[in-house]
């Protein structure tokens, strides 16, 4: 029997990191791709890994658990790269990338999946909520947070 249908359908893309999962919205990714050479960055902050070359672009590469507070590990020796088209408002040549642990899953969110509390919740300004999708937490991350970090 398939489940009602409570609301707009949203397509999502379940994105596995060191411990935590992000949720984002597909239409904020531009493309999966295998793990590549990076290029360090001298004087970054501690959450940029690096950059990787990708159609004719330097993207930069961050640690999303590195904005959360964990500690920064060396770049994993498998999984994938998540490129992010631009955030709001920047040009459009500024995508950025992140790693993902594992192969990302798409997912269909209709609204009925229960919101996560507070307590739940990392304390970080870099998440805006989360969803519990079959029982599993799922973070979204707060894009003008993202921005602000970015971009300061």
């Amino acid at each position: 029997m398939k489940k009602p249908r409570t609301g707009p359908r949203l397509h999502s893309l379940e994105v596995p990191l060191d411990g935590i999962t992000l949720l984002v919205p597909s239409a904020a990714v531009a493309e999966v791709i295998n793990l590549q050479n990076m290029a360090p960055v001298p004087f970054s902050q501690p959450w940029l890994h690096g950059a990787i070359g990708w159609r004719t672009l330097a993207v930069p590469v961050i640690s999303f658990e590195a904005l959360l507070g964990t500690p920064v590990r060396a770049a994993p020796a498998s999984g994938k790269l998540v490129i992010f088209y631009p955030l709001g408002g920047r040009k459009d040549w500024e995508f950025f990338a992140m790693f993902a642990t594992g192969e990302p899953r798409p997912q269909v969110l209709d609204g009925s999946q229960p919101v996560a509390e507070g307590s739940e919740l990392p304390d970080s300004p870099y998440i805006a909520a989360g969803l519990k999708v079959d029982n599993k937490l799922m973070l979204i991350p707060d894009l003008e947070a993202l921005k602000k970090a970015f971009y300061p």
